[in-house]
């Protein structure tokens, strides 16, 4: 799953990601691209489910982008004493663009 933040602006901002007011780190499952406008999540599960919203900071300010919202369903396929097994969907709502500074 990737979100993209379309963010512009002179000076050049840079970007930042932030889920639920707190900002992301970078794990063995979420990247950011180098320029920091998309992050991607591999292998999506229940707890990255949250409000994810870019920040664009340059010298003349911050912006921060409407909220993209992650919600992460998953339902036991087989449960057993020792084992389990599920199945996970993920649905979002988002537009990430704005434009920062001028």
């Amino acid at each position: 799953m990737t979100l993209s933040c379309n963010a512009t602006g002179n000076p050049e901002p840079t970007i930042s990601w932030n889920r639920d007011g707190s900002p992301v780190d970078t794990s063995g499952r979420i990247n950011f691209s180098d320029d920091k406008k998309q992050l991607t999540i591999t292998n999506v599960s229940r707890t990255d489910s949250g409000e994810y919203r870019c920040v664009a900071s340059n010298s003349l300010g911050n912006a921060t982008s409407n909220a993209a919202t992650l919600d992460v369903q998953c339902k036991y396929l087989i449960k057993t004493e020792n084992l389990s097994y599920f199945s996970c969907k993920q649905s979002f709502v988002f537009l990430l663009s704005f434009f920062a500074g001028s």
